[in-house]
């Protein structure tokens, strides 16, 4: 039997709780591999999240562990509870000729 989790057994540094939860992940009979494929995606996917953030992902890894995303993950909320989100960089647009600028045309 494992012992129960708290907020405080979770390191800090992001390659020492990655290490952590693949170790917490294994003493309960799960590898990021199986636990992706029970729900429906690849290992690799589970292992990037917990890298980066990832809404769908990050509560099926913290159920196993017993603990909340916000536990599990607490660098990845506001004070306020709310999650921090991660500005994605658009695509810029295609430059325009200057035909189509002086006519308002798209590219």
């Amino acid at each position: 039997m494992t012992k129960k989790l708290t907020k405080l057994d979770v390191p800090k540094n992001p390659a020492e709780k990655q290490a952590w939860v693949i170790y917490q992940l294994r003493i309960r009979g799960w590898s990021l591999r199986t636990l992706g494929r029970e729900h429906g995606v690849t290992g690799q996917a589970m292992s990037s999240a917990l890298r980066v953030s990832s809404a769908r992902l990050e509560p099926i890894i913290a159920r196993e562990l017993g603990l909340t995303v916000r536990e599990l993950f607490p660098e990845r909320f506001a004070a306020n509870g709310r999650r921090i989100g991660y500005p994605h960089n658009p695509q810029p647009k295609p430059e325009q000729n200057e035909s189509q600028r002086q006519s308002g045309e798209a590219a």
